[in-house]
């Protein structure tokens, strides 16, 4: 039987075409919350623009998490529309290097530059607005500040979405997402929106539907969804989708009968998709940056001459490149131990299948940490398109797909051993994981959160290219003596500079590894300028005395 034909009659009735679907959910002044990550409706998303088009649409807020590709209600037809992330050839690793490539190569164009300036100001006038709590290249491209854009285009120059007046960013660590991207501040609802649109599976033959590679937020909000009673809901059943579960306190199922309500309501639609899951590119890994590849195995050399730091700990490996091959090198490594982590991608679990690691665990209700031996938990999955990794995630019993309010809480990071990634720090311990100068650029995502959590008992790694290059090519260090004026702070000093229980927390760049725990401001800096990048150790030294009279 196809996807369709395994719903129960009540849900079948509720079946129809996808522009017929968007009829009755999207119109002008409706507020929209869509699937996170890896669970993206990206059938829906990819119709989107060219619906809102053809019928003349307005005044419309979209909140989605995060946008994992560049669809045509992003980028309008300045980029062609990808199915998924492109090639990764050459472009590094970082987990949306490939899409910001092509989409800074666009920007590089001016024709096509014009055609995205346009785009954007279509985007103003018909006053589609989004609401997202963490950015990737496909809604965070600066545009650049530079005499051909301040002439042409001033308002834009040295500015993305986030400070045009079109996307607000909410900054909001992961684990509150699922409250604060829906909360009705009036309390007269459950969801201040007014329709959910997300992706499962068909029902399996005791009659659950999963959310697949992805559960993040989505099982709550739908679950709101269900009981406010008001909330319209579009659902995508696609069958490519990995069925997967959940702990039992946070399943990533649901009973196909918990939509009978808003399928007898008339306030549920259903649609048949056959979309391709998002995915990396099957090269993704193939043509490392040499400053991540080198941060990398920086990362690995530490682990394995450290065992007494880092043996037996549950690993935890953040969104980005760099982190992920380090664990990929983990591989060939004398380390074992757990695991415990917000996203789960295949070199964990190739580490898991290979008795590197152990199992998991899970924190219960009742604040009890639960060992889950066999086991593997994460809140989403992110694979490359043909690696086979989603089709291992189906119906896998040894992995838990719970929420992110369940999995990104400090306490389940005590004593575990995490791999991160960030975009700059200061003398002052300032972290910047967030953005570039004043435009908000990703997201907090878990990384305070882990971090704290880390910060009882754990080891971590903060992975920090030396240097990155502005919008407009300059070349600058990523440890500066403060962030720049705007900058958003994901971590202060506190949580680098103390310690709670021995723990220990490593700065890594592509010039070594520094211990930035229990120091002193000024053995804080000398460690900073250790494994900054060798153009800029003078200046920061000098910065080092004229800002606070430290010798380096």
């Amino acid at each position: 039987m196809n996807a369709i034909e395994r719903l129960p009659p009540y849900l079948a009735g509720r079946v129809v075409e996808q522009d017929a679907a968007l009829e009755q959910v999207v119109r002008s002044g409706v507020r929209l919350a869509s699937g996170f990550a890896t669970s993206e409706p990206h059938s829906f998303y990819a119709r989107l623009w060219d619906f809102i088009q053809e019928r003349d649409l307005r005044d419309i807020e979209i909140r989605q998490a995060l946008f994992m590709a560049a669809h045509p209600l992003l980028v309008g037809h300045a980029l062609e529309p990808l199915e998924s992330l492109p090639s990764a050839a050459s472009a590094g690793t970082s987990v949306f290097a490939s899409l910001k490539r092509g989409i800074r190569e666009t920007v590089a164009k001016a024709e096509a530059l014009q055609a995205l300036i346009a785009h954007y100001e279509e985007l103003r006038e018909r006053r589609i607005r989004f609401v997202c709590g963490f950015l990737s290249p496909a809604n965070n491209t600066i545009i650049p500040d530079n005499v051909l854009t301040r002439s042409l285009y001033p308002e834009w120059a040295g500015r993305n979405l986030a400070r045009s007046g079109i996307l607000s960013w909410q900054s909001v660590h992961f684990p509150h997402a699922p409250d604060a991207l829906v909360h009705d501040p009036s309390g007269s609802r459950l969801m201040d929106v007014d329709a959910f649109v997300l992706v499962m599976t068909p029902p399996d033959e005791n009659g659950k539907m999963s959310h697949g590679p992805a559960n993040g937020a989505n099982a709550e909000a739908l679950e709101l969804a269900i009981r406010d009673g008001q909330t319209q809901i579009l659902l995508y059943v696609n069958e490519a989708y990995p069925f997967t579960e959940g702990h039992p306190e946070s399943p990533n199922t649901i009973a196909a009968d918990r939509l009978r309500q808003p399928a007898e309501q008339g306030r549920l639609w259903i649609v048949e998709d056959a979309a391709a899951i998002p995915a990396l590119p099957d090269d993704a890994f193939d043509h490392p940056d040499p400053a991540e590849a080198a941060i990398a195995e920086h990362v690995v050399n530490h682990i394995e001459m450290h065992p007494e730091l880092t043996q037996g700990r549950a690993l935890q490996v953040g969104i980005g490149g760099t982190g992920v091959l380090a664990v990929q090198r983990l591989a060939e490594s004398s380390w074992s131990g757990r695991s415990y982590t917000e996203m789960l991608e295949p070199f964990t679990l190739d580490l898991f299948e290979r008795g590197k690691i152990a199992g998991s665990h899970f924190i219960d209700r009742e604040g009890r940490r639960q060992t889950l031996d066999g086991e593997i938990v994460c809140t989403f999955a992110l694979g490359r398109r043909n690696d086979g990794f989603y089709r291992e995630l189906d119906r896998n019993p040894a992995v838990r797909m719970s929420a992110a309010s369940r999995v990104v809480i400090p306490e389940a990071f005590h004593y575990g051993l995490g791999i991160n990634n960030v975009l700059g720090i200061d003398f002052q311990g300032h972290v910047n994981a967030t953005g570039r100068g004043r435009n908000p650029y990703s997201g907090v995502g878990g990384a305070a959160v882990i971090q704290r959590g880390l910060g009882r008992g754990g080891v971590a790694y903060l992975c920090l290219k030396s240097t990155h290059h502005t919008p407009e090519g300059e070349q600058r260090s990523s440890i500066t003596p403060f962030l720049a004026e705007g900058t958003p702070v994901t971590l202060i000093g506190p949580d680098l500079m103390g310690t709670r229980e021995n723990a220990r927390f490593f700065l890594v760049t592509e010039h070594g590894v520094a211990e930035v725990s229990a120091r002193s401001q000024d053995r804080f800096i000398r460690s900073l300028i250790s494994v900054a990048h060798p153009d800029y150790r003078d200046q920061l030294k000098r910065a080092a005395w004229d800002e606070f009279r430290v010798t380096v």
